[in-house]
């Protein structure tokens, strides 16, 4: 099993290819699109390359204009909940949920975006994992996505090399 973790796209369509070749590359099982995919301006060619990644999940971040979400039909989610690697995940944004303010859903890996700082914590039993972002990481931060396989966990920067790593 293979999981992909891309946030914080901002509407950039260059980047959004990149990420697409990426997905091409690493042959996820599933991509999980943390929010901020938009960027309050025409989305339909944005929208067309969306709906090309198979077995892709939406969560909706704080920048996804009401309109670009209704009108997507990519099926948007405030947050989600799955189990995988035989653990309990919550995947969100980050401007509810985050690190500091997490839900009372029990979970043992929480996901989320939104600070464009790429990040892979252990604090006790639970895992806190941030992939930055695609398009305008801070921090000094690089451009970043996360891929959690059967061995680890992965920050990697466009080029596709190890920018951090955690193995299980």
């Amino acid at each position: 099993m293979k999981l992909m973790f891309v946030s914080d796209i901002h509407g950039s369509e260059e980047k959004l290819n990149i990420v697409k070749d990426i997905f091409f590359n690493e042959k996820p099982n599933k991509i999980f699109f943390l929010g901020d995919l938009f960027y309050g301006y025409d989305s339909s060619d944005l929208v067309e390359i969306y709906r090309s990644f198979p077995n892709a999940f939406f969560i909706r971040g704080n920048c996804d204009r009401d309109l670009d979400v209704e009108e997507s039909g990519l099926g948007f989610m405030n947050y989600y909940c799955f189990k995988a690697f035989n653990r309990t995940f919550f995947c969100t944004h980050g401007h509810i949920y985050n690190k500091y303010n997490y839900p009372q859903e029990d979970f043992d890996i929480f996901v989320n975006g939104h600070t464009h700082i790429g990040s892979i914590e252990k604090y006790g039993d639970k895992y806190f994992l941030n992939p930055g972002s695609v398009s305008f990481p801070r921090g000094g931060g690089e451009n970043s996505y996360m891929i959690i396989d059967d061995n680890g966990i992965y920050l990697k920067n466009l080029d596709e090399m190890i920018v951090k790593q955690l193995l299980w």
